[in-house]
Protein backbone atom coordinates (compact mmCIF):
# COMPACT_ATOMS: atom_id res chain seq x y z
CA UNK A 1 0.00 0.00 0.00
CA UNK A 2 1.15 3.66 -0.15
CA UNK A 3 0.72 5.86 2.76
CA UNK A 4 1.84 9.42 3.14
CA UNK A 5 3.49 8.74 -0.27
CA UNK A 6 5.83 6.00 0.72
CA UNK A 7 5.26 2.13 -0.26
CA UNK A 8 4.66 -0.15 2.74
CA UNK A 9 4.94 -3.68 2.12
CA UNK A 10 3.80 -6.51 4.70
CA UNK A 11 6.01 -7.06 7.43
CA UNK A 12 7.55 -5.14 10.54
CA UNK A 13 6.20 -1.55 10.79
CA UNK A 14 6.63 1.81 12.86
CA UNK A 15 4.44 1.96 16.14
CA UNK A 16 3.60 5.53 14.87
CA UNK A 17 2.00 4.20 11.39
CA UNK A 18 0.01 1.20 13.42
CA UNK A 19 -1.58 3.90 15.56
CA UNK A 20 -2.28 5.68 12.45
CA UNK A 21 -3.80 3.31 11.14
CA UNK A 22 -5.82 2.62 14.19
CA UNK A 23 -7.39 5.78 14.16
CA UNK A 24 -8.42 5.56 10.31
CA UNK A 25 -10.84 1.79 11.24
CA UNK A 26 -12.02 3.97 14.38
CA UNK A 27 -15.98 2.53 13.90
CA UNK A 28 -15.46 0.84 10.47
CA UNK A 29 -12.96 -1.72 11.46
CA UNK A 30 -12.64 -4.94 13.13
CA UNK A 31 -10.58 -6.74 15.79
CA UNK A 32 -8.34 -9.15 13.88
CA UNK A 33 -9.54 -11.76 16.35
CA UNK A 34 -13.02 -11.45 15.14
CA UNK A 35 -11.30 -12.13 11.09
CA UNK A 36 -9.63 -15.94 9.40
CA UNK A 37 -6.33 -13.44 9.54
CA UNK A 38 -6.36 -14.09 13.34
CA UNK A 39 -3.21 -16.46 14.70
CA UNK A 40 -2.12 -17.71 18.56
CA UNK A 41 0.41 -15.68 18.21
CA UNK A 42 -0.80 -12.17 17.59
CA UNK A 43 -1.87 -10.08 20.83
CA UNK A 44 -3.74 -7.89 19.09
CA UNK A 45 -4.83 -6.80 15.27
CA UNK A 46 -7.71 -5.21 13.44
CA UNK A 47 -8.83 -4.68 10.00
CA UNK A 48 -9.01 -1.40 8.18
CA UNK A 49 -11.16 -0.63 4.83
CA UNK A 50 -8.60 0.39 2.07
CA UNK A 51 -11.09 2.80 0.43
CA UNK A 52 -11.17 0.59 -2.65
CA UNK A 53 -13.29 -2.45 -1.20
CA UNK A 54 -10.75 -4.14 0.73
CA UNK A 55 -8.92 -5.06 3.88
CA UNK A 56 -5.57 -3.36 5.48
CA UNK A 57 -4.79 -5.22 8.46
CA UNK A 58 -2.36 -5.21 10.80
CA UNK A 59 -1.09 -6.84 13.84
CA UNK A 60 1.03 -6.70 17.18
CA UNK A 61 2.52 -10.12 18.33
CA UNK A 62 4.13 -8.67 21.69
CA UNK A 63 7.14 -7.67 20.14
CA UNK A 64 6.49 -5.99 16.72
CA UNK A 65 3.72 -3.61 15.04
CA UNK A 66 3.29 -5.96 11.65
CA UNK A 67 1.65 -4.77 8.34
CA UNK A 68 -0.21 -7.92 7.38
CA UNK A 69 -0.95 -6.79 3.55
CA UNK A 70 -4.52 -6.20 2.16
CA UNK A 71 -6.73 -8.37 1.75
CA UNK A 72 -10.61 -9.29 -0.07
CA UNK A 73 -13.64 -9.36 2.10
CA UNK A 74 -13.52 -13.56 1.70
CA UNK A 75 -10.01 -13.45 2.77
CA UNK A 76 -10.75 -11.63 6.50
CA UNK A 77 -14.40 -13.20 6.69
CA UNK A 78 -15.99 -16.39 6.92
CA UNK A 79 -19.28 -16.12 4.11
CA UNK A 80 -22.31 -15.29 5.92
CA UNK A 81 -24.89 -18.32 5.78
CA UNK A 82 -27.63 -17.86 3.58
CA UNK A 83 -30.74 -17.51 6.01
CA UNK A 84 -32.92 -21.14 4.29
CA UNK A 85 -36.35 -19.39 4.69
CA UNK A 86 -35.10 -16.45 2.48
CA UNK A 87 -33.97 -18.56 -0.01
CA UNK A 88 -37.38 -20.82 -0.24
CA UNK A 89 -39.13 -17.34 -0.10
CA UNK A 90 -36.87 -16.53 -2.99
CA UNK A 91 -36.91 -19.86 -5.10
CA UNK A 92 -40.91 -19.99 -4.96
CA UNK A 93 -40.86 -16.38 -6.12
CA UNK A 94 -38.66 -17.79 -9.25
CA UNK A 95 -41.18 -20.35 -9.36
CA UNK A 96 -44.17 -18.16 -9.79
CA UNK A 97 -42.33 -16.55 -13.11
CA UNK A 98 -41.03 -19.91 -14.37
CA UNK A 99 -42.87 -21.91 -16.89
CA UNK A 100 -44.92 -24.20 -15.10
CA UNK A 101 -42.55 -27.58 -15.82
CA UNK A 102 -39.38 -25.94 -14.15
CA UNK A 103 -41.63 -24.48 -11.21
CA UNK A 104 -42.48 -27.59 -10.48
CA UNK A 105 -38.71 -28.84 -11.11
CA UNK A 106 -37.60 -25.55 -8.02
CA UNK A 107 -40.58 -27.13 -5.66
CA UNK A 108 -39.33 -30.54 -6.00
CA UNK A 109 -35.89 -29.77 -5.40
CA UNK A 110 -36.40 -27.30 -2.16
CA UNK A 111 -39.18 -30.39 -0.67
CA UNK A 112 -36.14 -32.46 -0.84
CA UNK A 113 -33.25 -30.69 0.08
CA UNK A 114 -31.62 -31.73 3.30
CA UNK A 115 -32.22 -28.65 4.86
CA UNK A 116 -35.63 -29.07 4.88
CA UNK A 117 -35.27 -32.82 6.23
CA UNK A 118 -37.68 -31.80 9.70
CA UNK A 119 -40.33 -30.86 7.92
CA UNK A 120 -40.26 -33.90 4.98
CA UNK A 121 -42.73 -36.87 5.17
CA UNK A 122 -42.43 -40.46 3.65
CA UNK A 123 -45.56 -39.71 1.70
CA UNK A 124 -44.07 -35.93 1.02
CA UNK A 125 -41.02 -37.62 -0.24
CA UNK A 126 -42.95 -40.24 -2.17
CA UNK A 127 -45.12 -37.64 -4.30
CA UNK A 128 -42.54 -35.28 -5.00
CA UNK A 129 -40.11 -38.47 -6.48
CA UNK A 130 -42.97 -39.84 -8.44
CA UNK A 131 -42.72 -38.43 -11.72
CA UNK A 132 -46.68 -39.21 -12.47
CA UNK A 133 -47.23 -36.40 -9.91
CA UNK A 134 -45.08 -34.06 -11.09
CA UNK A 135 -46.39 -34.59 -14.79
CA UNK A 136 -49.69 -34.30 -13.78
CA UNK A 137 -49.16 -30.95 -11.51
CA UNK A 138 -47.42 -28.96 -14.16
CA UNK A 139 -49.93 -29.47 -16.35
CA UNK A 140 -52.60 -28.96 -13.83
CA UNK A 141 -50.65 -25.35 -13.62
CA UNK A 142 -50.42 -24.79 -17.03
CA UNK A 143 -54.72 -25.15 -16.78
CA UNK A 144 -54.91 -23.03 -13.46
CA UNK A 145 -52.85 -20.44 -15.35
CA UNK A 146 -55.11 -20.58 -18.37
CA UNK A 147 -58.47 -20.31 -16.31
CA UNK A 148 -57.60 -17.68 -14.08
CA UNK A 149 -57.04 -14.92 -17.27
CA UNK A 150 -53.94 -13.28 -15.55
CA UNK A 151 -54.88 -13.16 -12.23
CA UNK A 152 -51.87 -13.94 -10.11
CA UNK A 153 -51.40 -17.82 -8.86
CA UNK A 154 -49.03 -18.58 -6.73
CA UNK A 155 -46.92 -21.31 -5.70
CA UNK A 156 -45.86 -20.28 -2.52
CA UNK A 157 -49.57 -19.68 -1.57
CA UNK A 158 -49.79 -23.42 -2.65
CA UNK A 159 -46.75 -24.66 -0.88
CA UNK A 160 -45.58 -28.08 0.29
CA UNK A 161 -48.74 -28.99 1.82
CA UNK A 162 -51.12 -27.70 -1.09
CA UNK A 163 -48.80 -29.73 -3.37
CA UNK A 164 -48.96 -32.85 -1.32
CA UNK A 165 -52.80 -32.82 -0.69
CA UNK A 166 -53.80 -32.48 -3.93
CA UNK A 167 -53.04 -35.61 -4.12
CA UNK A 168 -54.17 -37.14 -0.46
CA UNK A 169 -57.40 -35.25 -0.76
CA UNK A 170 -58.32 -34.26 -4.54
CA UNK A 171 -62.30 -33.57 -4.00
CA UNK A 172 -61.61 -29.42 -4.08
CA UNK A 173 -59.40 -30.05 -6.64
CA UNK A 174 -61.29 -32.28 -8.81
CA UNK A 175 -64.58 -29.80 -7.78
CA UNK A 176 -62.20 -26.75 -9.07
CA UNK A 177 -61.58 -28.79 -12.45
CA UNK A 178 -64.76 -29.76 -12.75
CA UNK A 179 -67.29 -26.27 -12.44
CA UNK A 180 -71.09 -27.24 -12.79
CA UNK A 181 -72.38 -26.08 -16.00
CA UNK A 182 -68.27 -25.27 -17.05
CA UNK A 183 -66.35 -28.30 -17.78
CA UNK A 184 -64.12 -27.99 -20.32
CA UNK A 185 -62.24 -31.37 -21.68
CA UNK A 186 -58.98 -30.69 -20.29
CA UNK A 187 -60.53 -30.12 -17.22
CA UNK A 188 -62.55 -33.64 -17.14
CA UNK A 189 -58.84 -35.60 -18.64
CA UNK A 190 -56.88 -33.72 -15.65
CA UNK A 191 -59.43 -34.61 -12.94
CA UNK A 192 -59.94 -38.41 -14.16
CA UNK A 193 -56.17 -38.56 -13.97
CA UNK A 194 -55.78 -36.77 -10.57
CA UNK A 195 -58.16 -39.88 -8.96
CA UNK A 196 -56.26 -42.25 -10.81
CA UNK A 197 -53.16 -40.97 -9.19
CA UNK A 198 -54.53 -40.35 -5.54
CA UNK A 199 -55.83 -44.56 -5.93
CA UNK A 200 -52.74 -45.29 -6.79
CA UNK A 201 -51.07 -43.59 -3.86
CA UNK A 202 -53.40 -44.44 -1.61
CA UNK A 203 -54.21 -48.02 -2.41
Amino acid sequence: MIYKGKKIRPGVVDEWLYEDFIDIAYGRGENLKNTLLWKDSYERGFVCPDGNGKWLAFAYDGRDHLYLGTFTNDEVFEPEEEDWNDYQDWMFSNADKAPSSEAVNIIRSLYLDERNKGIRRPIGERIFNDQGCLKWFAKYWDYVRWCEHGNECSLSEVGFDGFIDTFLNPEPYIEYLLPEGDETHEGKELAASLMRIHKRLIG
